[in-house]
């Protein structure tokens, strides 16, 4: 079975790098793997273009490169998490978890018997490593990853990262910074965010656990990682499209004004 690129960049006290998938379109979640991420995270709770069937054809897509597919699945769902770990993804994002109790359901959703409750069945990804080895070893290569977006959350931040199964927190910055009263456009400038931040670092290394942060683009990512995170999104695809296209408008915009050509 392949090795997890994020555990092995973890376990070489290196942090990783994610791209973000929402469009669900295959060719752009390779293209996006093609770019050179650590992992690219297929957005099933708010990216509209993903779907359930979207989901295997991007994990596939993305399996032909040495990235790793991840999934946000769209609530804590064993259903949603067995689903996403048998087409193929290598970790999931859970979001909304508030508890100690429901970062161990997740964590635990991840893992076969006798660490977990995940079934076994004749899926995607026992059938394109060999059931045997594929058993043998997804309990060490799957990540679980559970999301801290709310002061409930916040304040159970200690036994949220010791619970069983759990690999990482990833800091949902936007529901976090509404629910904390922070502005979700200038969190990354509140100190409030930011000593948030820091208390998470500081349960997650405690606990032995990675902390992980959703970035705002590389020089928010940047210094997320400064902070001691050991893993953020970067870029996204639907932006990064919209951003291009209205860049290349408005520099065809500017070149007609140039030739004083009559545009719009």
């Amino acid at each position: 079975m392949k090795k997890n690129r994020i555990k092995e960049l973890w376990r070489q006290g290196r942090p990783a790098v994610m791209g973000w998938c929402s469009s669900g379109n295959p060719y752009i979640a390779e293209v996006m793997a093609h770019a050179g991420f650590d992992a690219v995270t297929l957005d099933w709770q708010h990216g509209i273009g993903v779907t359930q069937g979207s989901i295997v054809s991007c994990i596939q897509a993305i399996g032909n490169t040495d990235t790793m597919p991840m999934v946000r699945v769209p609530k804590n769902d064993p259903d949603y998490i067995s689903f996403v770990l048998d087409a193929g993804a290598y970790g999931v994002i859970v979001p909304m978890v508030n508890t100690p109790e429901e970062a161990a359901a997740a964590g635990l959703s991840c893992r076969y018997a006798p660490t977990g409750n995940r079934s076994i069945g004749s899926s995607r990804a026992a059938l394109a490593n060999g059931q045997d080895d594929y058993v043998k070893y997804a309990n060490d290569e799957m990540l679980c990853l559970v999301m801290i977006e709310t002061m409930q959350a916040l304040d159970n931040v200690d036994a949220i990262a010791t619970s069983p199964g759990v690999d990482g927190l990833y800091v949902g910055p936007s529901d976090l910074s509404l629910d904390m009263g922070v502005s979700i456009s200038g969190w990354a400038n509140d100190e409030r965010h930011l000593n948030a931040c820091r208390r998470i670092v500081e349960a997650a290394r405690k606990a032995g656990v990675a902390p992980c942060h959703h970035g705002a683009g590389p020089d928010v990512s940047a210094d997320m990682m400064a902070m001691g995170f050991m893993l953020c999104h970067v870029v996204g695809d639907v932006r990064t499209i919209g951003a291009a296209a209205t860049a290349s408008l408005n520099s065809f915009t500017a070149a007609m004004n140039q030739r004083n050509i009559p545009f719009r």
